[in-house]
């Protein structure tokens, strides 16, 4: 039994993915074994197809199946689906009521509960009297928000006398990348 077309793309494929594999292993482990396996299969074709001539279609499943597998783990490990997720708090604390100083202070924390980075982050914030009527807004951008990481934020609105209406406030955070 001589070597075929489809035996050499097997063994051609199966040493790339025995060269991938050492470099999904710096990312998943159980990726990077995967990819070995199934390149170590794709290789040995030709001896397992002298022993068992119907070899050679089981072997390509086992080889596509275990590619599968490595990919799936290099994806994973290499953090292709890793989101971020920002929660916030945020209080604002009115000076100087009632004179023309009257200024509004706004502090805040935002914290990345997700288990990706955050390249940046947009933070609105948007002061309201009690008529629903907008006082003023402002917006503070933060730069890489590290997963797990915690950035404090804050913002000065005034010296104006209408900021002594202050009642509410409404902080809208948003990531970007």
């Amino acid at each position: 039994m001589g070597l075929t077309n489809g035996d050499a793309l097997a063994m051609a494929l199966g040493a790339v993915a025995v060269v991938f594999s050492g470099f999904v292993l710096a990312y998943s482990a159980w990726g990077g074994l995967a990819l070995l396996f199934a390149g170590a299969l794709a290789l040995s074709i030709l001896p397992l197809r002298a022993r068992v001539p119907a070899a050679g279609p089981a072997v390509w499943i086992a080889f596509l199946v275990l590619c599968s597998a490595g990919t799936a783990g290099f994806l994973v490990g290499f953090g292709a689906f890793d989101d971020p997720e920002l929660e916030h708090d945020a209080e604002a604390t009115l000076h100087d009521a009632g004179t023309e100083n009257a200024t509004v202070l706004v502090t805040g924390t935002v914290r990345n509960v997700g288990d990706g980075p955050a390249d940046a982050a947009s933070i609105r914030i948007t002061l309201a009297d009690g008529a629903d009527g907008t006082l003023g807004s402002d917006t503070v951008a933060l730069d890489d928000v590290g997963a797990g990481a915690e950035r404090q934020f804050f913002a000065r609105f005034g010296p104006d006398r209408a900021l002594s209406e202050f009642e509410t406030l409404d902080v809208e955070v948003t990531v970007e990348g």
